[in-house]
């Protein structure tokens, strides 16, 4: 039993005799009951529990956005003790609107408060901690009106990459008439995310070769950007980009150029 552990001991057992005298008919207790308690050994109890440092520190286990924050708050002393009996209140905002306010916590051996917010947003939380003291009801020691300031950044849920994919069109290579309806790739303009994946692939069934290059074309000249190239493709070959940053990125077929489309990226 550690220091802290003693000292609340010590004082729930000098309420509890307290009470068991204040029951007992003084006419019926034996004599050898009276308990004798030195005037100064609350005071000094008092003073001990009012040195112990309590030191708060959050043990989160949610901080997705779009969930509940759920987190608990445990306590020590300088000396990396736990700490229990803390009666405490626990406020968070964000944005600065109020989504958890629990005052009158109390922090039990294997018993701990778990304490859950509204759902989050992707900006800061703002937790506050204040400390009111060691005990129970009365018996209420130690440090008080202590506060202590937290931060907490939500984390953004990992999602699983979405698949995007562009073919090349029959007949692509054999004639321009896929220029004027724009399908020369089908889909010709798609939309997706940074770190989706864009899979192209040459499904031409007339077996000509094509390619997917980046860039513009200006007239018959073209200018590649050299954000992918899937180099000159034959049948059935595929190629994978996972676009990086956000933004719209044309590309064409080396071979023929006058196939063109567009990927926009968000």
């Amino acid at each position: 039993m550690n220091f802290t552990y003693g000292l609340i001991a010590i004082v729930g057992l000098l309420v509890a005799v307290s009470i068991v005298l204040i029951i007992l008919d003084p006419e019926e207790a034996p004599e050898s009951r009276t308990i004798v308690i030195p005037e100064n050994k609350i005071a000094q109890i008092e003073e001990d529990l009012n040195q112990i440092s309590v030191n708060p520190s959050l043990l989160p286990s949610i901080t997705n956005v779009g969930e509940a924050l759920v987190l608990e708050v445990e306590f020590r002393d300088d000396d990396g003790n736990i700490v229990d009996h803390v009666n405490y209140d626990i406020f968070a905002t964000q944005n600065s609107d109020s989504i958890l306010s629990d005052p009158a916590s109390h922090r039990h051996p294997g018993k701990y408060p778990i304490h859950e917010s509204s759902a989050l947003d992707d900006s800061l939380i703002q937790i506050q901690v204040v400390v009111q003291g060691l005990g129970h009801g009365d018996a209420i020691f130690g440090p008080k009106n202590i506060e202590t300031a937290f931060t907490i950044t939500p984390t953004v849920s990992s999602q699983t990459p979405t698949e995007t994919v562009i073919k090349t069109a029959d007949n692509s290579g054999m004639s321009m008439d896929c220029q004027a309806s724009l399908d020369c790739y089908t889909p010709s303009i798609v939309t997706v995310s940074v770190g989706d994946v864009v899979t192209m692939i040459n499904s031409d069934s007339t077996a000509a070769m094509h390619s997917f290059t980046a860039g513009t074309v200006d007239g018959f000249s073209p200018s590649p950007s050299g954000t992918f190239d899937t180099g000159i493709m034959s049948i059935d070959d595929s190629f994978e980009w996972i676009p990086e940053n956000a933004g719209e990125q044309p590309y064409y077929c080396m071979l023929h150029t006058w196939m063109q489309g567009t990927i926009i990226v968000e």
